[in-house]
């Protein structure tokens, strides 16, 4: 059982820390990452709130929350209509933080909450974000090869400079991490564009843990696919490379062609074969695939980014006691989300509906 003594402060309009947690099938370590969470928080002495968005999970982790939320009264919990992804609950979480400053770990237990005071303490210093670098990385040789790749990736492909073991655990300034939740792309890669709003980052080195209970949710297909979003998502210079590619292979071949033509010319006997013509044929007409396919990537999210969907639908929002009284909410529930979507939408502000007839959605404009 957790106290339930509120924070102090529980009436003001903003807390000192929020701590955002996306969670999906984490029934295994959701009591525990709240028990330890908010040993953590109330030991600094600084008014918190904990923002658990819940992705669609199918086990009992929306039954542990909602008791959780009568335990504690500084969590606030959102539950997904489905599950959307880790980085549309990232962003739900953020554009839930009333924080100045902004947690952000995952509900595996990976990211010791007893490491926060540690990045706390570096605000002090100026920083704007500081992230954890993991120590000991205790995840599968997969996860650690695939990140590191991508980590070269941004650096070289796209100039994105990050500390090289990089994490998702990690420190904002409140309105930088809700300026960047609120950007209107509809695949964001937030570590990404942590770098492009420019805030004064810095990496200190954390411990790292097994995963408690559970299984991993990131796939080598989920992988594969941050790290097109990335790609794809952040910079044109993969379509500037077919280009290159483009004019090195048609140099190759025209050059090829004159020394053919001289040759002939020369008198040299030249005998065609239908295995270079083969090679050939092959090798370009799976360059044209390749070029094809990236440039379907871009087509691909124009489309999904002109549908101009919202990025998730929340179907549930539960609130502690501390979290209601702060944001004057007695029942539980929020007009503010559903006002902040009319408003990216460019439209005015309507009246809110019956509270059992509201419908909240998120977007990526949500501001």
């Amino acid at each position: 059982m957790i106290d339930g003594s509120p924070a102090r402060g529980a009436g003001d309009a903003g807390v000192d820390v929020s701590v955002v947690v996306p969670l999906y099938n984490e029934e295994g370590n959701v009591q525990e990452l709240v028990e330890r969470l908010v040993a953590v928080l109330r030991a600094t002495g600084e008014t918190f709130e904990l923002v658990l968005v819940d992705d669609g999970s199918r086990d009992e982790t929306p039954v542990l929350l909602r008791r959780l939320v009568a335990e504690v009264p500084e969590l606030r919990a959102v539950r997904f209509a489905r599950n959307y992804g880790q980085e549309a609950a990232v962003q739900a979480g953020m554009l839930a933080s009333t924080g100045r400053w902004v947690v952000q770990t995952d509900g595996d237990l990976q990211n010791p909450p007893e490491e926060i005071p540690k990045l706390l303490a570096r605000r002090a210093e100026g920083w704007e974000v500081v992230f954890g670098a993991r120590e000991r990385r205790q995840d599968p040789w997969h996860r650690v090869l695939a990140s590191r790749l991508l980590v070269r990736v941004m650096r070289s492909l796209l100039g994105i400079e990050l500390p090289p073991d990089v994490t998702t655990f990690r420190v904002i300034r409140g309105d930088v991490a809700r300026l960047i939740a609120s950007l209107p792309e509809k695949r964001k890669f937030f570590s990404a564009l942590v770098v492009w709003s420019g805030a004064r980052a810095v990496s200190i080195p954390v411990a790292h843990a097994a995963r408690k209970a559970g299984e991993t949710k990131y796939t080598l297909g989920k992988l594969v696919n941050h790290a097109l979003d990335l790609t794809v998502g952040f910079s044109v210079r993969p379509l500037r490379l077919i280009g290159g590619t483009g004019v090195v292979i048609a140099l190759g071949g025209m050059a090829f062609a004159a020394y053919r033509v001289a040759q002939k010319l020369l008198g040299v006997d030249i005998t065609l074969g239908y295995t270079s013509m083969f090679a050939a044929v092959v090798v370009l007409g799976g360059l044209q695939l390749i070029a094809l396919s990236v440039i379907g990537e871009y087509v691909g999210r124009i489309f999904v980014q002109m549908q101009d969907r919202p990025l998730y639908r929340v179907a549930d929002e539960l609130r502690g006691a501390a979290a209601r009284a702060r944001l004057g909410d007695p029942g539980g529930e929020s007009v503010a989300g559903a006002l902040r979507v009319a408003r990216a939408a460019g439209a005015p502000p309507e009246e809110a509906p019956p509270r059992s007839a509201r419908v909240r959605t998120g977007t990526e404009g949500a501001p």
